[in-house]
């Protein structure tokens, strides 16, 4: 501690009132007999250190035998020589021995912290708790490692916050968030060990600007509190090539890490060809659980992005001419100031407009969704100036260019939803997946007819029925598990599904309901003795928009046939006959619906199948969960910070995510700023702002 320190000022102070350090010494007495008493001081050498006011000069028996002067601490019975060597070693022993027995009073005013408990404490700095914050702050925010480092914001800091903050290094940031990373990986490690349910996986692979690939590893889960969970397991990379061999090996090496390779119920990946072989190598390790039903799923929002794209390739061409005119209506500073007076003079505001990427068709659809309004503008102000450059009028836009835009986009619009739901992070993805094929199924037939759209409608159509002809498992069993729905809802959405679109479902129905009884059979031998307590009544959800439908065929008496005839398709399953039996009514509960809390609820009544319903709505049926990791990881990665280690870019990455998890922050199931860049492009912003607000 810093002798100058006013401790010590403050400290001496208080000696000079409490002790009288020199009275008895002044006197001139000395020794008496053979004890130890304070000496006599003469005035040639009088001792004009701070450091005697903790110290008494007394005649001592030294180890020689002779008698001679020592320095005595007041507060402890150590001594020490005084006839040479200066002052420093008494300094020193006052430094570590005055601050345990001198109580200093505090000057300072006192500063407080509330805690969320409404507690009220005394606040202190703590160096290290400070740099624990400043290091989870840089990964929540995606800021540099060396953000300590910088000495605008230290001024920041001292200046307005706390003066005692001190710098922190790029080092010691880096080695804090490497300590904190092993922290909360091994207690989330703890906690999925202590799970009493499966365990969903969605993974992809993504290339970062460093010409580096990377593989995230995102787990879901239901907690303790009945509350979807989804947590990155590993952002690993692929130095290698993208076979099934080496995802495979790459995912089996985060699965170990958390020693959850037996807890995994299924893992949803892409339509890369390479991840479906790589289904072969986890069956080999006999991985899968539930018989392996539920192991492979492709993301439901590429196939949807496939089914568009197919249906835009048939409208390009007046896609194509709009995209045209809005690009050369922005290219030009000037131009796009003429534009804005024109915008003005049709009563509208002046703004810009985004251009799209054809490879991600929700931008098409962004981008002409905001050009509608000014449809009449812009070709006004476009057809004009190719007249006046002596275009031909083949480059002009039509009122047909608009109307397949505007009908295109109220056609994308039910498939741009579906997207966004089946995104979803806290609610359950695949009871969801069949109420939007039957939506867009019945908008595929609406359109199929249309002049324009004919074509394109077609061809969606096409590659719709590729890839949902065949339903998949987990879809049916998640409507089935509904307990408004149940197996005799799902037949009559399959029926409705398949009228739009030439389908037959019907043997696949009874293929279905057999798959039930025997993933419930595993179920019952695996939890058949567990007894689970009564819980409170669960909240409410709204329904889907298929509802309707489901409300319709109350009214057809053919319904109370289809549930009857559940029995006879198994000789065993008691307790899902019960629940498949139970009186089917579309308007119960129809009000803020919770499917996982009603099965809390009722789980004493179907202690196993409440183990199977409550697996089912975890299982993701997108990689959006992980495809979100890639956005965060090129701001993390981006061109002036190329240079991190993957070991590195892994450790913010989790940290982000497990901080977001813990705020249930996670649920971004759309880029805003994405739908902001094609939005709010006013030029009047202060005005856009408003509007915003209002």
């Amino acid at each position: 501690m810093d002798p100058t320190h006013p401790y010590f000022a403050d400290g001496l102070n208080m000696l000079n009132d409490d002790f009288d350090l020199f009275g008895p010494a002044e006197t001139g007495a000395g020794p008496s007999g053979s004890g130890a008493t304070p000496t006599s001081r003469t005035k040639s050498k009088r001792l004009t250190s701070d450091v005697w006011q903790c110290f008494d000069v007394v005649e001592m028996t030294l180890p020689d035998g002779t008698v001679g002067p020592r320095a005595k601490c007041k507060f402890c019975p150590k001594n020490y020589t005084t006839t040479k060597g200066g002052t420093g070693h008494l300094r020193r022993h006052m430094q570590k021995c005055m601050p345990k027995h001198v109580q200093v009073p505090n000057t300072t005013q006192t500063q407080l912290q509330r805690h969320p408990d409404g507690s009220v404490t005394t606040w202190h700095y703590d160096a290290a708790h400070a740099r624990e914050c400043l290091a989870r702050y840089i990964a929540q925010t995606d800021q540099p490692i060396n953000f300590g480092d910088c000495v605008f914001f230290q001024e920041f800091i001292t200046s307005a916050f706390c003066p005692q903050m001190q710098i922190v290094s790029r080092t010691t940031i880096r080695n804090d968030l490497i300590k904190m990373f092993k922290t909360q990986r091994d207690d989330l490690t703890a906690e999925l060990q202590h799970l009493t349910v499966s365990i969903a996986l969605t993974s992809d692979i993504w290339n970062a600007c460093s010409k580096q690939d990377y593989l995230c590893v995102t787990g879901h889960y239901l907690d303790s509190e009945c509350r979807i969970q989804k947590t990155i397991l590993g952002f690993r990379p692929m130095d290698f090539a993208h076979t099934a061999d080496n995802i495979f090996a790459v995912i089996l090496s985060v699965l170990e890490t958390y020693d959850i390779t037996h807890r995994i119920l299924s893992i949803t990946l892409d339509n890369a060809s390479a991840n479906t072989k790589s289904i072969a190598l986890f069956t080999e390790r006999n991985i899968p659980q539930a018989g392996g039903y539920f192991f492979h799923q492709r993301c439901a929002c590429h196939i949807i992005n496939l089914v568009v794209q197919s249906g835009l390739k048939k409208v390009s061409n007046r896609i194509e001419r709009i995209r045209d005119a809005i690009s050369w209506i922005g290219s030009s500073n000037p131009r796009f100031q003429e534009f804005g007076r024109h915008c003005t003079l049709n009563g509208l505001r002046p703004r810009r407009f985004q251009t799209d990427m054809p490879v991600r068709w929700n931008s098409t659809y962004l981008m002409l969704k905001n050009c509608l309004e000014y449809d009449t503008t812009i070709s006004g102000f476009y057809n004009m100036k190719l007249a006046e450059s002596g275009c031909p009028p083949a480059q002009s836009l039509t009122p047909d260019d608009w109307y397949v835009a505007k009908s295109f986009v109220e056609f994308l619009q039910v498939f741009y939803n579906a997207t966004v739901t089946l995104s979803g992070v806290y609610y359950p993805t695949s009871s969801q997946a069949i109420h939007q094929i039957v939506e867009m199924s019945d908008m595929l037939n609406t359109y199929r007819e249309d002049d324009l759209l004919g074509d394109a409608v077609v061809a969606m159509e096409t590659k719709f029925k590729k890839y949902r002809s065949e339903m998949p498992f987990l879809y049916a069993l998640g409507v089935i598990v509904d307990p408004r729905i149940k197996l005799a809802g799902l037949e009559y959405l399959l029926e409705f599904t398949g009228n739009k679109l030439s389908i037959d479902y019907s043997e696949q129905i009874t293929d279905i309901r057999n798959k039930l009884f025997e993933v419930f059979s595993i179920y019952e031998r695996r939890f058949g003795g567990i007894h689970t307590e009564p819980s409170p009544e669960p909240d409410r959800q709204p329904l889907p928009t298929s509802w309707s439908i489901l409300k319709r065929r109350k009214k057809d008496k053919s319904a109370s046939s289809s549930s009857s005839t559940t029995r006879s398709a198994a000789s065993s399953g008691a307790e899902l006959n019960r629940f498949l039996e139970a009186q089917f009514d579309a308007d119960e509960n129809t009000e803020n619906f919770d499917l996982l809390l009603w099965w809390k609820t009722y789980s004493y009544r179907y202690p196993v199948l409440s183990h199977l319903a409550r697996d089912i709505p975890v299982i993701p049926v997108s990689t959006v969960s992980s495809e979100q990791a890639f956005s965060t990881s090129g701001r993390i990665i981006e061109p002036r910070r190329n240079c991190l280690t993957p070991e590195m870019v892994e450790v913010l990455i989790c940290i982000r995510d497990w901080e977001h998890a813990r705020k249930r922050m996670q649920n971004e199931t759309v880029d805003e700023q994405f739908i902001q860049n094609f939005s709010n492009l006013y030029v009047d912003e202060g005005s856009a702002s408003n509007q915003v607000q209002n």
